[in-house]
């Protein structure tokens, strides 16, 4: 993706290309003409737009993006009647470049807090074991070898990972099945194979109540909030299925004392933001949190780092968070527990030092670290 900041200096260069190059190679006035005018408008509108989000006078980004893509077109549609191979190879190159940018440009997403590679960490404890299924992750609770319904599942990865997990699971118990799935929250990406499992392992789902309406088929998820920016998966994310799974009837409330029956040790805690009914859970024994979307290890935004797993501490996914106020108070509530190493939702497990001082950092800067520049449901809380 092109932050803004990039796009300002694109757009610059484009300008003077279109206004000095055709008449650096003597191109025809019926060629050199329009362009000089199309290179003075890129730069009228250039200057007036707002790279940056927030108030004021102009364009914003958005808009802009619209001018560079009927520019392009323009330029392209030109390029395909001209005859001479100069200008058609400069015109289409051009028309093609402009539409690129138009579509590749996304505001800078949420700031978050970079981590060296040896933040991350893949020896959990014996009983507890990160998977990752393409851009989410479960999670496994249980030691190798534990028996028929002494294990349990944390979510189910995006449509497609039955297989997977079913893999793994065989692979670390065998044949036994888990006591329960438990549910972080109920988005595309974490009940992907939730039904076909829970059917076919024939066990419970347990989940917090306020997210019940999402897993019994009676609510669909807001729309999405593709203008927080930070890359591709923040632009495609009104294209992600927000309708409810029906599980109704293998679901059941956690239980209103923190508990997980079956679990000893781990608890559950509330921490919504990101969906109404979130949770994460907790080992205070061993200082482990396996967060769920309540905190990224990686900027979920980009599809580059969704795929890569780079090691970036964030609050929740920002295109699909609702509620940033207690986003912010379920980061600062999970910071207070002083975890010692943590599955996130997305990204990768992470402990150590490095991991705890970006943790404090984050719950305690959260407006200017966690938050995005723009969001429908930030009203009153974006950073200047």
């Amino acid at each position: 993706m092109i932050p803004p900041r990039l796009h300002a200096t694109l757009d610059a260069a484009s300008a003077a290309m279109l206004v000095l190059m055709p008449h650096a190679l003597r191109w025809p006035a019926r060629l050199s003409r329009p362009l000089a005018l199309a290179g003075l408008g890129v730069a009228a509108y250039s200057l007036a737009t707002r790279y940056r989000q927030g108030p004021g006078s102009g364009l914003d980004l958005d808009q802009h993006r619209l001018l560079d893509a009927a520019q392009g077109a323009a330029c392209l549609a030109a390029g395909l009647r001209e005859t001479r191979p100069g200008p058609r190879a400069f015109l289409t190159g051009y028309g093609g470049f402009s539409l690129a940018a138009a579509a590749l440009t996304s505001p800078e997403g949420p700031q978050g807090i970079p981590l060296p590679a040896s933040a991350t960490a893949e020896a959990l404890g014996p009983d507890l074991m990160r998977l990752r299924c393409g851009i989410v992750n479960v999670a496994f609770i249980g030691a190798p070898g534990a028996g028929d319904r002494a294990w349990f599942l944390v979510d189910a990865g995006i449509a497609g990972s039955a297989s997977f997990i079913r893999a793994a699971a065989r692979a670390r118990y065998g044949t036994a099945r888990p006591a329960a799935i438990l549910m972080t929250h109920g988005h595309f990406d974490h009940v992907g194979a939730l039904e076909q499992l829970a059917r076919e392992w024939d066990t419970p789902v347990l989940a917090h109540p306020d997210e019940r309406p999402f897993l019994d088929g009676t609510r669909s998820y807001p729309p999405p909030a593709p203008e927080v920016g930070g890359g591709l998966m923040a632009e495609l994310s009104p294209l992600f299925p927000r309708s409810p799974i029906d599980i109704a009837d293998r679901l059941a409330d956690l239980p209103g004392d923190g508990t997980i029956p079956g679990l000893e040790g781990w608890r559950w805690i509330h921490t919504p933001g990101h969906a109404p009914g979130h949770v994460s859970f907790w080992h205070e024994a061993t200082g482990r949190l396996v967060a769920g979307d309540a905190i990224s290890t990686t900027q979920q935004e980009s599809m580059a780092s969704a795929a890569l797993q780079t090691p970036k501490l964030q609050g929740p996914p920002a295109y699909f968070t609702t509620d940033w106020q207690a986003a912010g108070d379920s980061v600062r509530r999970l910071a207070a527990l002083r975890p010692r190493a943590m599955i996130a939702g997305h990204g990768p497990a992470l402990a150590g030092a490095d991991f705890q001082a970006a943790l404090d950092r984050l719950a305690g800067d959260f407006t200017a670290l966690g938050l995005p520049r723009d969001s429908r449901y930030a009203p009153g809380l974006l950073p200047a």
